[in-house]
């Protein structure tokens, strides 16, 4: 049976220790936002959903994802854990069977990865796929429909972490080697690529 796959990407920080919307900033002859939401897209494993909410109005009509659903998150503020709760609320009402949360900042992302996530997945079954970094673990990250209860019940700013705490003993994990990077301060600007 084929699961029916969500790609939910959080972008809806406010950039502060940056100075200046990440989601605009120039990477592979695009913004960094609609470079990770075009890789999504070009995986053809689901429709791909963005939550926005600081600076959304500025970025808004930059995006150029014909199939994108933008969700507007007027809460942002409260964290990373209330933008993914935010997001997997409103796919709730859409019957997936999973989805793969990932974000708007990591510059080595790639639509590999999430193919990867799904091989995977068909492989080993496993309710949970983790993204293995050089450094520690995160997102994209797979979750079964069977953690959406949990994943919106998320607030502070750890994003799912807690969850991911929780049931690390179901996890199995894909490579990402450089998904430890992001894009947070002015010295990270060195990893995207005009």
């Amino acid at each position: 049976m084929k699961r029916k796959t969500a790609i939910l990407v959080i972008a809806a920080g406010a950039s502060r220790r940056l100075g200046q919307p990440k989601q605009l900033l120039f990477h592979q002859d695009n913004f960094l936002l609609n470079y990770v939401l075009d890789q999504c897209q070009q995986s053809n494993i689901g429709e791909t959903f963005v939550v926005l909410g600081a600076n959304y109005n500025s970025i808004v009509p930059n995006l150029t994802g014909a199939y994108v659903h933008i969700l507007h998150h007027k809460n942002w503020a409260l964290g990373m854990g209330s933008s993914i709760a935010f997001g997997v609320k409103y796919l709730q009402k859409l019957n997936y069977n999973q989805v793969i949360i990932s974000v708007g900042d990591q510059p080595f992302f790639n639509k590999n990865l999430l193919i990867d996530i799904i091989n995977t997945q068909n492989k080993t079954n496993a309710p949970i796929v983790l993204s293995k970094y050089k450094k520690g673990i995160g997102p994209p990250t797979l979750f079964e429909k069977f953690f959406f209860g949990e994943l919106i019940q998320l607030k502070d700013d750890f994003g799912a972490k807690p969850i991911i705490k929780k049931y690390f003993s179901q996890a199995v994990f894909i490579d990402f080697e450089n998904g430890y990077i992001d894009i947070d301060t002015e010295e990270d600007l060195k990893y995207l690529e005009d």
